[in-house]
C-alpha cells in the first residue's frame, strides 16, 4: 500500500513539538467489527493540543477483545439471579442489576410500594374478619295476591257478669276475690309498681280460703270460661265481599285481656280466604263485633264491682300478626269502641337475617334449655327466660310471662313478694328490678310483621242500623251502644322485605387483595408461586449440604461448556479475521515500482503496539494492526529526505502468526509491515528495505 503526502510549501510553527500520546502508538489499539476503517483526525487547541491530522488504517482481526470475566456466585447468589431475571414480581431485577444511587432509589421504590402493599392488605383482612353486613331493601310483587295475617280479637271486658253470678252460686266469691282472681292475667310490672302490698295480702288470704273450700276451682279454667265465646261476640264476617261464619275459623286464645279468639285463615279457612287478591277494602276482611256491655260488672243488684285494671276505655282491642305467633308479643294492637267502625290498612314487612354461620347473629331454633312447642321468635324466648328465671327463683312464673303454660301461674301477691325478697335493687335511691339478660335470646332469622294505618268514622248511619237489626235481632239502642265494625285489608299488592346480606365475602377480599398487589408490584398468583419456590430453593440450600454441593457441580459444568463453546467461536473469527485482514491490506499495495525506499525511515515510523506478545494470554486474540503516525513529522522528513513526498508500506509475502491455543511456544517473527519514502525519480521497482529492528503490531 502506497499513501502520496504533498510536500508542504512550509511547515507549521508547531512542527518540531511532539506528538500527542494518543497518537504513539503505545496505548493499544481499539476493537471494531468494519474490515477497514480509514479516518482523519483533526483539532485539539493551540495551546494544550498539537494541531495534527491522523491517518489510520485498521484491519480487524478478530471481531472479540476480550471475555467477560464472570466472578464465582455461590449457590444463593445464583437463584437470587436466575429469580431476579425470570420472576413476573416488578422491582427485584431492577434492584439486582442497578448500581449505587439506581439501586438505592429502586430499594426505596419497591420497599414503599411492599409497606403500601401489607398496610392495604391488613385493612382488607380486617374488614373481612369484622363480618361487616349491609341491609337490602327489596320490594316483592305477589302476583296471585297477599297471604292474609291472622287476627286475633280481645273483648275489653274480661268476664261477663252472668258467669260471675253462676260461679258464686255458693255466696262465699266476694269482689275482692273476684278482683284478685282477674289481676293474675295482668302484666305482672304494672301489679309491682301499682298494687297495695297490704290489701294485696288480705285478699290473697281470702282467696286461698276460697281455694281452699272449692279445690276443682283452676285460675286458666276460670279465665277460659269467663269471658264471652265466639257466638256472642261475633255478629257476622266478610271476605272479600262474601259471607262466612267466623267461629268456624277461630281458635280460643288466653291473654292478658283475658279470653280472646283468632281468626287463622291460613290454616283453618278455604283457599279462597287466605289471599287477598286486589287493595282496598272490599276485597279484605271485615267483622262486625259486638261488646256485650250489659254483661259487664257494675256493682249492681249485690253483683261485684266494676274492676280496673289498665284498661280505660269500652270495646275490643285486635291484634294483626303471623298466624301461630303469639298476639301480644308480636303487636301492638288497634283499640275500637263500639258505634265506632275502623279501617286498617295494613302492609306487610318481612325481616331476612343472617344467622351465626354467615357473619349474622340471629336464630333458627331454640337454645338447648328451652323445650316448647312454640315457633321461635326473640320475644317468645325472652318470656320463657324471665319465666324461667321465676321459676327458679320462687317456684311460679307471671302469666304473661308463662307464654307456653308449662309453669305454675304465680298469683299476683306471690308475684309481688317474689320480687320484693330476690329481685328488687337500689340505685342511687332508685328501686329498681333486676331480671336476666337473656343474652340467648337472638333476633329470629325469618319475622313477618304487619304495619297498619288506621282511620275511624263514629256512628252508624239510618241504612246500617237498619241492616244490622236484621242481621243480629238486635235493637237499635243495642247497636248503637255495642256493635263495631272492623275492617282490615292490604292497602298494596307488594310487600317490602329486608334483607342482612354480607358486605363483602371471600372472592371480593381476594379480588381486592390481587387489585392492589398487581398496581403496587405486579404480583399475581403466578408471582407467588414463583416467590415461595424461591424461598423453598433459599432454605434448602442453607440446610442442605447435599443441594449445595449440586448447585456448585451444576455451575463448574455450565462454564465449562460455556468456556468451550466461545473458544470454538473465537478460533472461527480469528481465522476469518485474519484472512481478511491479509485480503484488505494486500489490496492497498497497488503502487509499487512508482516509489523506491528511503532508508533511515523504517526506524522512524517502524509501528509496535502496546500489547506486546509477551502480554497475550490464550484467551487474547490479535483483533486490529493500525497504522498512526504524525502527518507534520511525516513531512519534516520527507522534506529532509530527497523523495517526493511519497511513503510506502509494505507487507511481507508471507507472515508467521501465533498459535492461539499454544502461547508458550511462540516466537517472534518478521514484522507485519514497514514504512518506507519513495522517489518516483527512482526506479520502478522499489529497493529493498534496509535491515533494522522492526516491530509486530498486535491486538
Amino acid at each position: 500500500m502506497y499513501i502520496d503526502i504533498p510536500r508542504p510549501s512550509s511547515l507549521p510553527p508547531d512542527s518540531d513539538k511532539e506528538p500527542p500520546p494518543h497518537l504513539s502508538g503505545s496505548d493499544g489499539c481499539e476493537h471494531h467489527d468494519t474490515v477497514r476503517t480509514l479516518r482523519s483526525l483533526k483539532g485539539w487547541g493551540s495551546s494544550t493540543k498539537h494541531l495534527a491530522n491522523q491517518l489510520v488504517i485498521e484491519v480487524p482481526v478478530n471481531s472479540y477483545k476480550h471475555v467477560k470475566k464472570i466472578k464465582g456466585v455461590g449457590s444463593a447468589h445464583r437463584e437470587t439471579k436466575h429469580f431476579s431475571s425470570t420472576t413476573t414480581m416488578h422491582g427485584p431485577k431492577r434492584i439486582f442489576y442497578g448500581k449505587g444511587v439506581a439501586r438505592a432509589f429502586w430499594v426505596l421504590i419497591v420497599g414503599l410500594a411492599l409497606a403500601m402493599l401489607i398496610f392495604q392488605i391488613v385493612v382488607l383482612l380486617q374488614m373481612y374478619f369484622s363480618k361487616p353486613t349491609l341491609s337490602q331493601v327489596s320490594f316483592i310483587v305477589n302476583e296471585g295476591g297477599m297471604d292474609f295475617p291472622a287476627v286475633t280479637v280481645c273483648n275489653f271486658n274480661p268476664i261477663k257478669k252472668s258467669y260471675v253470678r253462676e260461679l258464686n252460686a255458693s255466696g262465699d266469691l266476694t269482689g275482692a276475690t273476684l278482683e284478685y282472681l282477674l289481676q293474675t292475667n295482668m302484666d305482672a310490672m304494672f301489679v309491682f309498681s301499682n298494687l297495695d302490698r297490704n290489701n294485696l295480702k288480705q285478699t290473697h288470704d281470702e282467696a286461698e280460703t276460697y281455694f281452699q273450700n272449692h279445690t276443682d276451682f283452676q285460675i286458666i279454667k276460670f279465665l277460659r270460661t269467663a269471658g264471652y265465646d265466639c257466638g256472642e261476640m261475633f255478629l257476622t264476617c266478610y271476605f272479600g265481599g262474601r259471607r262466612f261464619d267466623c267461629c268456624k275459623y277461630m281458635k280460643q286464645k288466653v291473654t292478658s285481656l283475658g279470653k280472646c279468639w283468632e281468626l287463622d285463615l291460613q290454616n283453618l279457612a278455604p283457599e279462597w280466604m287466605r289471599k287477598q287478591i286486589s287493595p282496598g277494602s272490599e276485597s279484605g276482611l271485615q267483622m262486625i263485633v259486638d261488646a256485650q256491655l250489659e254483661e259487664e260488672l257494675r256493682g249492681e243488684d249485690g253483683d261485684a264491682n266494676a274492676i280496673f285494671s289498665d284498661i280505660y276505655e269500652n270495646g275490643f282491642r285486635y291484634y294483626i300478626h303471623p298466624p301461630g305467633a303469639n298476639a301480644e308479643l308480636t303487636s301492638e294492637g288497634i283499640s275500637v269502641s263500639p258505634s265506632r267502625t275502623v279501617y286498617s290498612a295494613i302492609k306487610t314487612i318481612s325481616h331476612n337475617l343472617l344467622n351465626r354461620k354467615n357473619w349474622g347473629n340471629c336464630s333458627e331454633h331454640w337454645p338447648e334449655r328451652y323445650d316448647t312447642f312454640l315457633s321461635y321468635s326473640a320475644s317468645a324466648c325472652r318470656a320463657l327466660c324471665i319465666a324461667q328465671y321465676f321459676n327458679d327463683t320462687c317456684g311460679c312464673a307471671p302469666f304473661t310471662y308463662n307464654v307456653d303454660g308449662k309453669k305454675k301461674i304465680c298469683a299476683p301477691y306471690e308475684s309481688i313478694t317474689c320480687m320484693d325478697n330476690h329481685m328488687l335493687r337500689k340505685l342511687n335511691g332508685t328501686d329498681y328490678l333486676e331480671l336476666p339478660d337473656c343474652t340467648e335470646c337472638h333476633m329470629e332469622c325469618q319475622s313477618t310483621s304487619y304495619t297498619s294505618y288506621n282511620s275511624y268514622g263514629d256512628g252508624f248511619n239510618r241504612g246500617s242500623l237498619e241492616w244490622l237489626k236484621k242481621i243480629s235481632n238486635k235493637t237499635e239502642t243495642h247497636i248503637k251502644n255495642n256493635v263495631a265494625v272492623i275492617n282490615i285489608f292490604f292497602l298494596e299488592m307488594f310487600y317490602t322485605s329486608y334483607s342482612q346480606v354480607q358486605a363483602t365475602s371471600l372472592t371480593e377480599i381476594l379480588s381486592d387483595i390481587g387489585g392492589n398487589m398487581g398496581m403496587f408490584l405486579g404480583m399475581s398468583v403466578i408471582t407467588i408461586t414463583e416467590l415461595t419456590l424461591f424461598f423453598s430453593k433459599i432454605f434448602w440450600i442453607m440446610f442442605s449440604k447435599r443441594r449445595r454441593q449440586y448447585m456448585y457441580s451444576k455451575k463448574a459444568h455450565e462454564k465449562e461448556k460455556e468456556q468451550q463453546l466461545d473458544d470454538a467461536v473465537k478460533e472461527f473469527q480469528e481465522r476469518r479475521s485474519r484472512r481478511n485482514s491479509r485480503e484488505n491490506i494486500s489490496a492497498l499495495s497497488n503502487y509499487s515500482n512508482r516509489i523506491v525506499p528511503l532508508e533511515e525511515f523504517q526506524k522512524k515510523f517502524a509501528y509496535k503496539n502496546g500489547n506486546s506478545m509477551d502480554n497475550l494470554s490464550s484467551t487474547s486474540l490479535d483483533s486490529v494492526i493500525e497504522l498512526k503516525f504524525d502527518i507534520n513529522e511525516l513531512r519534516r522528513q520527507l522534506n529532509q529526505q530527497s523523495s517526493d513526498g511519497i511513503a510506502r508500506i509494505r507487507l511481507p509475502t508471507q507472515t508467521t502468526r501465533p498459535n492461539s491455543t499454544n502461547m508458550d511456544n511462540y516466537s517472534s517473527g518478521p514484522p507485519i509491515f514497514t514504512i518506507e519514502p519513495l522517489s518516483r525519480k527512482s526506479s520502478q521497482t522499489p529497493s529493498p528495505p534496509i535491515r533494522g529492528p522492526f516491530y509486530q503490531s498486535s491486538k
